[in-house]
């Protein structure tokens, strides 16, 4: 999605933003800014919006504290989405998606206008003719990249990492209004927070920091090594017991909250979860049903297979055929979806979104010794294996997927050896950095 397909003028369409009567703005207020007029719009993603978009913003609705509080709406996420991906996709640092996040709150209330209402400004960052073409300034892509083309220019040496948001934005707006960008910084972290890793992924995050964490129950109590970012960890944290009637959790988002939780087997018929609360703390355990024997002892977390915005689970049954279940929110799931056979040969598959297209895939080591991913493809469907590498052989058994450890946007995979745990960089499209030893000492854990 690195440009906008030329129809997508013709495919401007006027969207009503709100319930409240249109308005052109006010003299204190930029047209574009309104939050309750109705303008033409262009799409952001010529793919459209997801199932994933609507979760998101319903989740940031319930968090924002600024203009955008309650405004959220699958449109508004795939804007965000597309800012977001331009900053990731460039390379920089999460600071430059939420200087640009601010921005388009301010400008355009996260619209790509296709209408001059003010001026001939057009967009997400509604931006001068002199910019750019009509066609330039309605690719939220090419938009995003010529705002962090002049911020670079104006903040050589990297210098708007540590300058305030506001300033930034106003150095780069030139706007009438300096002063409404700093108010909105707040809530443009929580927007990159919620979107700088795609959805479609099974990591766990369980203090709301945005960087994946290890956990581990088979001591009998549950462990947390909160990730730092950087592929640094916190140190071990119990965080509680009686632990030791139920298979290995697995984590995900299964009540839509934005929070990861964990679910994992009871005497190998029952599944439960244990809803995320943030903070390293979670919510009494919820039975979800029986029937799961044939399941236990491989049961992960695949994402958002089916791309309807919830975290989906899977197993294999019998050693060979792999089954889903699509989250439905709510800690609910649709009946078991066969997939198909053939998995007696491979390790148990952790899940992630290795190839970065928001559809959760699968790992998993064949015969003790080569690294295969199968690429979600949408509706439960898979491609064909792919073989990474081998000389997983030491690792086979104790293969994990962690989500986004060094904050980088790309899943990571980690596992044992010899007691000590190494770590494995996404870097998109099915690859991945060298092992990196976090440490030794992991033996119990794994």
């Amino acid at each position: 999605m690195q440009s906008m397909k030329k129809a997508v003028l013709a495919a401007c369409a006027t969207l009503t933003l709100a319930a409240a009567p249109a308005q052109a703005g006010t003299p204190d207020e930029p047209a574009a800014a309104s939050l309750t007029a109705s303008y033409a719009t262009a799409p952001c993603d010529p793919d459209g919006t997801t199932g994933a978009d609507a979760a998101t913003a319903t989740r940031l609705n319930g968090v924002l504290t600024a203009k955008m509080r309650g405004y959220m709406n699958a449109y508004r996420v795939s804007c965000a989405r597309m800012v977001v991906e331009a900053v990731r996709d460039r390379g920089l640092a999460e600071r430059a998606a939420v200087i640009a996040i601010a921005t388009v709150i301010v400008e355009a209330s996260i619209q790509n206008v296709a209408e001059t209402v003010d001026h001939d400004s057009l967009g997400l960052f509604q931006q001068r003719a002199s910019w750019g073409s009509v066609e330039q300034r309605l690719d939220p892509t090419w938009a995003t990249n010529a705002f962090l083309n002049k911020m670079i220019r104006l903040y050589p040496g990297d210098a708007w990492k540590s300058a305030q948001v506001g300033e930034v934005c106003q150095a780069v707006q030139v706007s009438a209004y300096p002063d409404r960008y700093q108010v909105q910084a707040g809530d443009a972290q929580k927007i990159v927070d919620a979107l700088w890793s795609p959805p479609g992924r099974a990591g766990a995050d369980f203090n709301g920091d945005g960087v994946g964490d290890i956990f581990s129950e088979t001591t009998g109590t549950l462990n947390i090594w909160n990730g730092k970012g950087s592929n640094n960890f916190a140190t071990r944290l119990e965080v509680g017991g009686g632990w030791g009637a139920f298979s290995k959790p697995v984590a995900g988002d299964f009540n839509n909250d934005g929070v990861s939780d964990l679910a994992a087997i009871k005497d190998g018929s029952t599944l439960f979860i244990w809803n995320g609360k943030g903070g390293n703390e979670f919510g009494p355990a919820v039975e979800v049903g029986p029937g799961w024997a044939p399941f236990d002892g491989t049961l992960t977390s695949v994402g958002d297979v089916n791309r309807d915005g919830h975290d989906d689970l899977a197993a294999i049954k019998d050693g060979s055929t792999l089954h889903v279940w699509n989250g439905r929110g709510g800690n609910t799931f649709g009946a078991a979806v066969e997939i198909g056979g053939g998995w007696s040969a491979f390790s148990k598959p952790v899940g992630g979104d290795f190839n970065d297209d928001g559809i959760g895939d699968l790992a998993a080591i064949k015969d003790g010794s080569t690294l295969f991913i199968w690429n979600g493809k949408g509706g439960n469907n898979f491609g064909a294996a792919t073989a990474i590498g081998g000389g997983w052989a030491r690792f086979d058994g104790t293969l994990t997927s962690l989500g986004d450890v060094n904050r980088d946007g790309h899943d990571d995979l980690a596992a044992m050896s010899d007691g000590t745990l190494y770590l494995w960089n996404g870097e998109g499209g099915n690859e991945f950095g060298d092992a990196t030893a976090i440490g030794p000492g992991w033996t119990p854990y794994f």
